[in-house]
């Protein structure tokens, strides 16, 4: 197939403060064997050497520089409506800083499904840690969470929502329900949209042929800074409101409570006693979790989405 056939793919990385780590990601991107894609970069106001050793390596690959940091999702939205309106890009991919790309026809496997199945509007393929465990399969089980891959989930199916390490969204999506959510400073901004798009009409994939490492946690190691914990907390329980019932949300807001206590000491271990430590800053934690459980109350049922237009003006 010629590459003019080929559905233009817009790669949204979003960097901040990454050094080695976004790095290494630009690199591996490099192994891609998908013949129509654009790389576009959006550097979230890093303090660091960033932006500059990052275009050294893709000098080709188009670089937004933000003023400041405004949160994963804006940043996000930020390269989404850059490729959309400079490139007329048919399809995009959110992609972490911290994924490696380790199998060159990762994209090809997932647009041919994708195009195959016109009902398809967002896929993820199979994230792995480091060592090869894999990361979460099936959201409704968390089935496949620290197995090693023997090729046991090399399938697709349709599931209820994907981890957006790695996200390939058809523009047909965002042309019905919109970007991101700007509600969510950090996660989980992507459970939140792959439920919107399910209740628009649109399928839901894994796709088990398409592979890729995510470090999983770099942006922050979320479980143990507690700046991030705050806005973290807020997203989960703006998503559980919004898309959950009252038994499922309870339960969120109970796990989320447990948080301000006790937190992973490995975020890539199973939450077992001997992996468990005390937050020595839980009554700092404690105020954070009252402050988001408000805010959640006060922002579920609205969806916010302007700011990122505003930013680019």
């Amino acid at each position: 197939m010629l590459k003019k056939n080929l559905p233009l793919v817009g790669v949204i990385i979003v960097n901040w403060n990454g050094g080695e780590v976004t790095i290494n990601c630009l690199k591996s991107l490099k192994k891609t064997s998908y013949k129509n894609y654009k790389t576009i970069l959006v550097d979230n106001g890093s303090t660091d050497d960033s932006a500059e050793q990052l275009k050294k390596i893709n000098k080709k690959m188009d670089m937004i520089c933000l003023d400041k940091n405004y949160g994963y999702t804006i940043a996000t939205n930020v390269g989404w409506k850059y490729a959309l309106e400079k490139y007329g890009a048919d399809y995009i991919c959110a992609m972490d800083s911290d994924i490696v790309t380790i199998q060159p026809d990762w994209l090809d496997v997932q647009i041919a499904e994708m195009e195959r199945n016109p009902a398809a509007g967002i896929s993820s393929g199979k994230l792995a840690f480091p060592d090869g465990r894999l990361q979460i399969v099936n959201e409704n089980s968390e089935k496949g969470y620290f197995e090693q891959d023997k090729g046991q989930y090399d399938y697709i199916k349709e599931i209820p929502y994907v981890r957006g390490g790695c996200i390939v969204i058809k523009k047909e999506v965002i042309d019905k329900i919109g970007y991101y959510d700007e509600n969510f400073f950090y996660g989980p901004n992507d459970i939140d949209y792959c439920y919107r798009a399910k209740k628009a009409g649109f399928k839901v994939l894994f796709n088990g042929f398409s592979k890729s490492i995510h470090l999983a946690g770099y942006s922050g190691l979320s479980h143990r800074k507690d700046m991030i914990f705050g806005p973290q907390l807020e997203g989960m329980l703006i998503c559980w409101f919004r898309h959950n019932r009252l038994v499922s949300s309870t339960k969120m807001v109970l796990r989320q409570f447990i948080r301000v206590f006790v937190t992973r000491k490995n975020p890539h271990a199973p939450m077992i006693l001997n992996n468990l430590y005390l937050n020595m800053t839980f009554p700092k934690r404690l105020l954070s979790f009252f402050k988001a459980f408000s805010n959640a109350l006060k922002r579920y049922r609205k969806i916010k989405q302007n700011s990122f237009i505003k930013i680019l003006k």
